[in-house]
């Protein structure tokens, strides 16, 4: 069987409140009962021993220890851990010696007992710690499960108390995100997951302000282009119509659209006169024939080519 011991201290417990508002106190481990220190991977006992624990030390009220990965079975778990892909542990099959459900006991936001003597069965390697089949039953030593914390509910089912969530090992970049730093207070932390939370519950709606704003917006930009249009005689108020529907949203497009179209100058009799481009006006029948613009005014100017017909 290969081992591998990775040179990566992991923090083990300390005494902050766990997902189900009990806590177990450092000062209280056996660790001496703690043997032999295994781990499996994502408390799947089914899969086999994956870690074994060394260089236990204690650090204020944090406990820290290294891993020995059996990398027979978990072959790809080293570099998993190296890479930061399965970066914490958890305690599993908790044993309490001592309980106490004394309130003096007890720390902001925690409404389970406190366990003042206690150790692990195994301490796994997870990828988040707090699992809630490894931390949701206790056991005594004789492993019979003597209290299950699974529903477990705050004494006081009305106060705002949050539960602290300070087991949760975060990266660098995490803390970074939520412009918190290692010596940030549990307060703190709370304020910018708060923060966090306000934020995400008032994208959607911001959103659909942000869409109504933007079709608002381009609605009044397509209208605009539209008037100019028909009022550079470029388009009709048929065609405006159309390209209102289809170009809704797109005032850019249809603002270039409308750029490259010529003026369509309409010939209309006004008391008498005909209303035609300028190069044409003055000249006769003859003129145009013999200057080869004819056929465009035939073409493009009918109403006036009628009335040079009639002169000629």
């Amino acid at each position: 069987m290969a081992f591998e011991k990775v040179d990566k201290e992991f923090c083990l417990t300390d005494n902050t409140v766990n997902v189900y508002g009990y806590r177990c106190l450092t000062e209280g481990l056996l660790l001496d009962k703690f043997k032999p220190a295994i781990g499996y991977k994502m408390h799947n006992r089914d899969l086999g021993v994956a870690v074994k624990w060394e260089d236990f030390r204690i650090e204020k009220d944090k406990v820290f220890a290294k891993p020995v990965v059996n990398t027979t079975l978990f072959p790809t778990l080293v570099d998993e851990i190296k890479d930061g892909f399965m970066n914490a542990a958890s305690c599993g099959k908790i044993v309490a010696v001592e309980i106490s459900d004394d309130k003096k006991d007890a720390v902001k936001g925690q409404y389970g007992p406190t366990l003042k003597k206690w150790f692990p069965r195994e301490i796994s390697i997870v990828d988040i710690p707090g699992n809630y089949s490894a931390h949701a039953k206790l056991y005594d030593e004789s492993d019979n499960v003597i209290r299950d914390l699974s529903d477990a509910k705050p004494n006081n089912p009305t106060n705002n108390t949050k539960r602290d969530m300070k087991q949760i090992t975060m990266t660098a970049a995490m803390i970074a995100a939520l412009s918190l730093s290692d010596n940030s207070t549990d307060n703190e932390f709370e304020s910018a997951i708060q923060n966090v939370v306000a934020k995400a519950t008032k994208f959607d709606a911001v959103k659909k302000e942000l869409d109504d704003l933007k079709a608002s917006s381009s609605k009044n930009e397509v209208e605009a282009i539209l008037k100019k249009g028909i009022e550079d005689k470029k388009l009709t108020k048929d065609l405006s119509d159309k390209l209102m529907v289809s170009f809704a949203e797109n005032p850019k497009g249809l603002q270039d659209l409308v750029n490259s179209m010529p003026a369509q100058v309409r010939v209309t009799e006004t008391n008498g006169n005909v209303d035609v481009p300028e190069k044409y006006q003055g000249k006769s029948f003859q003129d145009l024939y013999v200057s080869g613009e004819l056929e465009a005014v035939k073409r493009d100017y009918p109403t006036y080519y009628e009335s040079l017909t009639k002169q000629k």
